[in-house]
């Protein structure tokens, strides 16, 4: 879901409410980031101006995500202003445009402007937004002297404009792309591979701490009848309603996954055997509703192993889980 933050536009004198990077955007890589720095540089050295930025906002603020190196740059990465001031980068925020100021002291709106205060009286700046629209921040030039852009320089800029977009876009697709590389295309919880991985990283960070992590192995009750009266609609069905209503359920710290037909396996690292058990008795029968919801009289069984420092690998912490899980399927 996008965060939303309030920009203040100085020159309109109006509030709007734009949306910005939410938690589902990918990080900014060290590579980019390092092509981001020799663009902002470049501009600096080429505009001949004290201070190149690229700035990105957030919910109350803008902040400072790259400057150009040069010495008589007074920002810092990482500093910020709060919104509501009506900075520079509001107005092009929420103008959705650039924004050429030549001389902010003549310019009543402009001439109290935060950035005024380090002598910044000029200023170009343009948006830079992720590929659904939703905005990074922006990328500008600052100057203590009147400065007047020529349409040289600023298509010179929105060049550099579409160059960090680009990038935002391929971030984009790159996350995409790993995203379903580790799904299981029908129920979207992670596939065998993945959890696989999981619980192998897993296992290796125990062996090194000696911290507690356990794993459940779930089967589906009577899944091959509802497949065969049924048909393989509904059991896919049932299927995805484990999957999504377990998913839900469980923390952030946990990894789930699909083990293979109607087997999943739930990671859950730092908890012992008894936490785990305490999680699945909470939850077991809002999930198995939820299950009912596509075909009565259905449910699934688990099967629960902790991590024992005399596991010579994962693979006997899933047989015990197995063999749990055999137990559990006896009693069903």
């Amino acid at each position: 879901m996008n965060r939303q933050a309030r920009v203040f536009l100085r020159n309109g004198n109006i509030t709007k409410t734009v949306d910005i990077t939410g938690p589902e955007k990918p990080d900014i890589s060290n590579d980019v980031l390092r092509k981001w720095q020799n663009i902002i540089d470049l501009i600096a050295k080429i505009l001949d101006v004290p201070s190149g930025l690229i700035m990105k906002i957030t919910e109350d603020s803008m902040e400072v995500f790259a400057k150009s190196s040069n010495r008589e740059n007074p920002y810092e990465v990482g500093g910020c202003d709060t919104l509501g001031h009506g900075l520079y980068c509001e107005t092009v925020i929420g103008k959705n445009s650039e924004l050429h100021i030549d001389n902010a002291l003549k310019y009543e709106e402009w001439s109290h402007n935060p950035d005024v205060r380090l002598d910044m009286i000029s200023y170009y700046g343009l948006p830079l937004q992720w590929p659904d629209k939703t905005f990074f921040g922006t990328i500008c030039v600052l100057d203590r002297k009147v400065h007047v852009y020529n349409d040289d320089f600023k298509r010179l800029i929105g060049e550099f404009k579409l160059s960090i977009e680009k990038d935002l876009d391929l971030l984009c697709q790159k996350q995409e792309l790993k995203f379903y590389a580790e799904r299981d295309c029908l129920t979207s919880v992670f596939n065998r591979r993945k959890i696989e991985s999981v619980i192998s990283n897993e296992f290796s960070r125990s062996k090194r701490n000696a911290n507690p992590f356990s794993i459940a192995i779930f089967d589906l009750n009577r899944f091959k009848d509802i497949n065969d009266k049924k048909g393989h609609d509904v059991g896919d069905r049932v299927l995805t309603a484990f999957a999504s209503g377990l998913a839900k359920r469980i923390r952030t710290v946990d990894a789930f996954g699909r083990w293979g037909g109607d087997e999943f396996l739930l990671v859950c690292p730092d908890t012992p055997k008894k936490g785990i058990r305490v999680l699945l008795s909470n939850i077991e029968n809002d999930v198995k509703a939820e299950m009912d919801q596509v075909t009565g009289n259905s449910g699934f069984c688990s099967g629960i192993a902790e991590f024992s420092g005399a596991d010579e690998d994962y693979r006997t912490i899933l047989k015990r889980a197995d063999e749990d899980l055999y137990r559990c399927k006896q009693k069903n």
